[in-house]
């Protein structure tokens, strides 16, 4: 059978001032046709697990057009548009196909959608017609929405996170897209959500913590493996999905969700509900203890270990931020100056001063706050420009397994026993790779910023630690203080509700503009 594959990655974020267009997103991926393939061949990407699955099981893979943005705050208009007419028109143009396999995130912003999947899967549905089964691997953090389960016929989202399963997550996907081809199964889906947000800090599914917990009795539904990597039930459950969601989407239909597939609606829709109530359960244990960026660092240097990750949560750039916020940096100049620490700071201006300037030069700059002014303001520093880099790099985990990373022409900084990784790009941390492509061993720090709120767990050991820091910013631990303009309440944890509210999936959708299948907007 023909199989087309395609792809549309973005994770938005409704406070991050962020708009991020093509050339963003040509620096992670943007490919079609023959190239698409190519591009993904052994990375650790959904849209490589799911293309060996496809051709392990004798089907020929159809590239249409796949690109990658990573998280940021809305994608650029236009340019959305585009990828979404290139997809569905080049499905509509590629002859005959008996299924679609997307890698999308669940979470996208556009500057006038809401629910881009949502909208994209809806105009393909319209496109391939109501019987070719369309498959699609989600991001844990996905905003599912009930346009998004409507036009599917099947959803899988990661098990893991730190993330390390998106191309397992693809092949899932595809396995259960290949069976259902077959006619070996009939998936059915059922989506439950809760008007509630979780904290993404305590959200890991390591060791015993409380996702860990959800994700045990997710696969308690799941009792039997097999080589897609997927499962069959006693309960007729094919899949069961956790979605704590991206929890900085401002939208009155953003909650918790529960997805399962299943033989019967009646499972499907027990194993979802099963699933979201777990989170529910344990809500309160998702909020760790976090501190003021000078009681960070007072934290950190009483840690008898080595080495100290200062996790510079409210600007994270895995979460949407900026990365451009000189807190971290101000604390470490306030109480540890002459501590042997780095620290990464989004600023293409004081990079550019400082490759203008060359190594070995001495400057007074102003770094930090390049790019949003809303949480902070530039930090004046007396600075010695210790090397320069294009800051290229290739990662060695994570959903990015094997792609390249890109900082830009980046700097060095020397003061005192601070070193400044000052760069033009903001790149996505999975470990300490941005670091070590620009000369920084963080193994020889006493303290380490990192602005990721997960992947930073990759680097502990019995001699690393880590302390959390809260303050405003694009994507702030405590989400009951964020001004919210379309919430709707109560909702936890901005209210201490007992009971869980769970939401009306029938409401209308947004009224977004719908691609239709030659890629004009049309306005239901």
């Amino acid at each position: 059978m023909r199989i087309a594959v395609a792809g549309f990655e973005y994770e938005g974020n409704s406070l991050s001032n962020r708009i991020d267009g093509r050339a963003e997103f040509s620096d992670k991926l943007l490919a079609d046709g023959p190239e698409l393939l190519r591009r993904v061949e052994g990375k650790g990407l959904a849209l490589s697990g799911a293309i060996e699955v496809l051709r392990a099981a004798g089907h020929e893979v159809v590239p249409i057009f796949a690109t990658r943005g990573g998280a940021g705050g809305r994608v650029e208009e236009s340019f959305a548009r585009d990828c979404m007419k290139r997809i569905v028109d080049g499905i509509a143009s590629a002859g005959k196909i008996d299924g679609v396999y997307l890698a999308l995130h669940g979470a996208m912003l556009t500057e006038r959608m809401s629910d881009p999947e949502g909208e994209l899967l809806a105009a393909l549905r319209e496109c391939v017609g109501p019987t070719v089964p369309i498959a699609a691997s989600l991001d844990l953090h996905a905003h599912v929405t009930s346009r998004m389960v409507e036009a599917a016929t099947i959803l899988v989202g990661y098990q893991t996170y730190p993330h390390e399963d998106a191309s397992r997550t693809g092949a899932c996907a595809a396995g259960l897209l290949v069976r259902t081809l077959t006619g070996e199964i009939k998936p059915v889906m059922a989506l439950s959500k809760i008007n509630a947000l979780l904290p993404v800090l305590g959200g890991t599914t390591d060791g015993n913590a409380p996702m860990a917990e959800v994700a045990a009795i997710a696969r308690c539904h799941e009792a039997r493996s097999h080589e897609a990597h997927c499962h069959d039930g006693p309960d007729g459950v094919l899949s069961a999905s956790y979605f704590p969601v991206q929890p900085w989407l401002d939208y009155a239909d953003v909650g918790i969700s529960g997805l399962a597939i299943a033989d019967t609606m009646d499972a499907a829709e027990a194993c979802a509900r099963d699933v979201v109530m777990a989170m529910w359960e344990r809500r309160r244990a998702f909020e760790l203890e976090a501190w003021s960026p000078l009681d960070a660092v007072h934290q950190a240097l009483s840690k008898p270990v080595d080495t100290v990750l200062i996790v510079d949560a409210p600007d994270s750039i895995g979460a949407g931020a900026p990365g451009d916020s000189p807190a971290v940096l101000a604390a470490l100049l306030a109480v540890a100056p002459n501590i042997a620490s780095a620290v990464y700071v989004v600023d293409p201006g004081a990079a550019k001063r400082a490759r203008d300037a060359g190594v070995g030069a001495t400057l007074n700059i102003e770094i930090g706050a390049s790019l949003d002014q809303r949480f902070a303001k530039p930090l004046a520093v007396k600075v010695v420009v210790e090397s320069l880099h294009e800051g290229s790099f290739t990662y060695r985990g994570g959903p990015a397994r094997g792609a390249r990373g890109r900082l830009g022409p980046s700097a060095v900084l020397r003061t005192g026993g601070i070193r400044i990784l000052a760069a033009t790009n903001a790149v996505y941390e999975y470990g300490d790779e941005h670091y070590a492509a620009c000369g920084i061993d963080i193994g020889e720090m006493r303290l380490v910023s990192c602005k990721n709120l997960m992947n930073f767990r990759t680097l502990l050991g019995p001699q690393r630690d880590f302390v959390v820091v809260h303050g405003p910013g694009a994507s702030p631990l405590r989400l009951q203080d964020v001004p919210w303009s379309n919430r709707k309440r109560p909702f936890w944890p901005a209210d201490d509700t007992v009971a869980p509210e769970f939401m009306d999936l029938s409401a209308a959708p947004p009224d977004d503009n719908m691609i239709d299948c030659e890629g004009h907007g049309r306005q239901r």
